[in-house]
């Protein structure tokens, strides 16, 4: 079977897609044996860094920018600053992120290198009198991809996207939105903007798919317009994101698809719960989570200090309150508070709580002081990889967001690690594999008990092992092949 995927990777033309669910549908699909093509319809000059960080090179991939540029190239590339050509007097200044070129005593350009780990450039700022006048982006294959031009005032004016060779593909004007291109399966040389003509280059494709193929959207604002645009032949599977799609959720936006949807997959009962007041059809909607569950080893026991893993998308004051309880009364207590909340107000409390917090010999003094602040550890919103490494270590994850955090709940069943939740969720057994906490002093016991208890995580770990059962790659596969056999069973 070909499962054909459709991405909403809109926002990743630069930095790759974290949390994303058709990143983990293609991961299961590729290791049940699935043969997968990823249509790429948005402009990812960097798109096989993406498959090869997320370990999905195994896919094929048809992208409406290689077809429109003419790019038939496969291979990774890195540039070098060599294979440019710069002014003959060009002098160049390295720092730590960036190139700067100077021809003369006049700043010429500036090339950026690629964050994080600075490893290529990816990017080109050519200058006139200390003014940005162009960016080339890099393609990853090694070539200049596309240029964007800015007037004076540092408005975009055009953006020209290129051949291998440099010629002018597709050029669009940012005043006015209009794309002229010149391409061999089109006779139309105008499109009123770029989501029309890639719409087209869409349809194009998809009448060489067969028609018994399945075809996986990822919903989204540009994926609602390209559907209606379209009429596949193919039966199409809408994925909805839950924590994208909220601004959606609350425009009734959610399903602004008006045909061609043979079924939705939502990846949370919450998310079930709005299609189903939208649609009133049970029958054609599943909820399938995205995040496989793998067992991994816990190494929190075997550490002197019992780390705290705190998710908050804002800090409640009175919940801040009880941590810092505990952690004035447990001296081996570490939390680490994974926040975009900014946290000057909360670093005031931590220290003025520090000025009396005292010693294992129950002396205050500077060294007590600065331990006790160092206990509390803010850190911003982390990738996956970061979230596993941290998973592997913590005795707790506390996560008291209305909806709480599907992945590190995943993540907290692999690695047993127990969770202290405010809102019931499926990755919660109350009393088994965590707490369910409606009241301030049943959060302070929750914590005290997990810190106290350290026995208590051999029924965590026995409760995890087949919890993760219901999210393994076989039974989450299998509930995939249950709606593929409901679509061909419909269509029989």
């Amino acid at each position: 079977m070909t499962l054909h995927i459709i991405p909403d990777w809109h926002a990743y033309s630069i930095k790759l897609p974290e949390f994303n669910n058709t990143i983990h549908q293609t991961q299961l699909f590729l290791s049940q044996g699935q043969k997968v093509v990823l249509i790429i319809v948005d402009y990812l000059p960097n798109l096989r860094q993406i498959l090869s960080q997320k370990k999905i090179e195994a896919a094929d991939t048809w992208s409406a920018y290689d077809l429109l540029q003419r790019i038939r190239l496969k291979t990774d590339k890195p540039l070098a600053l060599t294979d440019f050509s710069w002014p003959q007097n060009a002098t160049f200044v390295y720092m730590t992120d960036y190139v700067l070129v100077h021809v003369g005593a006049d700043h010429f350009a500036t090339v950026h290198l690629q964050k994080p780990n600075m490893s290529r450039f990816q990017s080109i700022d050519l200058l006139k009198n200390d003014v940005k006048t162009q960016e080339l982006l890099l393609d990853d294959r090694g070539f200049v991809s596309r240029v964007t031009t800015f007037n004076a005032h540092g408005d975009i004016i055009r953006r020209d996207y290129l051949t291998p060779s440099g010629d002018v593909a597709v050029q669009e004007d940012c005043v006015s939105g209009v794309v002229t291109t010149q391409q061999t399966w089109t006779s139309q040389t105008t499109f009123t903007n770029m989501d029309e003509l890639i719409a087209a280059t869409l349809a194009y494709h998809l009448q060489t798919v067969p028609e018994n193929e399945f075809l996986v959207v990822a919903q989204s604002q540009i994926a609602t317009f390209f559907m209606n645009k379209l009429t596949p032949k193919q039966p199409v599977i809408l994925s909805y994101q839950s924590d994208l799609r909220e601004k959606q959720h609350n425009k009734n936006q959610l399903l602004a698809i008006d045909n061609g949807v043979d079924f939705s997959v939502a990846d949370t009962p919450a998310t079930y719960e709005k299609i189903i007041k939208q649609t009133n059809d049970e029958s054609t909607i599943s909820v399938i989570p995205p995040y496989t569950v793998t067992q991994q080893a816990n190494r929190s026991a075997e550490q002197p200090v019992v780390t705290i893993y705190w998710i908050a998308q804002t800090i409640n004051e009175s919940d801040f309150e009880i941590v810092t309880n505990l952690l004035a009364r447990y001296l081996n207590v570490l939390i680490l508070i994974e926040t975009a909340q900014t946290h000057e107000k909360f670093d005031a409390i931590v220290h003025a709580a520090s000025l009396t917090a005292a010693n294992q010999h129950g002396i205050i003094d500077s060294d007590s002081q600065m331990a006790y602040e160092t206990r509390f550890q803010f850190i911003p919103p982390q990738g996956e990889v970061q979230r596993q490494r941290y998973m592997s270590n913590m005795r707790v994850l506390l996560d008291l967001n209305d909806q709480p955090d599907q992945f590190l709940q995943a993540q907290a069943i692999a690695h047993s690690v127990p969770q202290i939740n405010r809102v019931k969720t499926d990755y919660l057994i109350p009393n088994e594999n965590g707490k369910l906490v409606t009241h301030p002093t049943e959060l302070t016991d929750a914590l005290n008990f997990y810190v106290e208890n350290p026995q208590s995580l051999s029924k965590v770990r026995e409760v995890t092992r087949q919890l993760g059962k219901a999210y393994s790659e076989e039974m989450i596969w299998i509930k995939w092949q249950q709606i593929f056999n409901k679509i061909k069973q419909r269509k029989a």
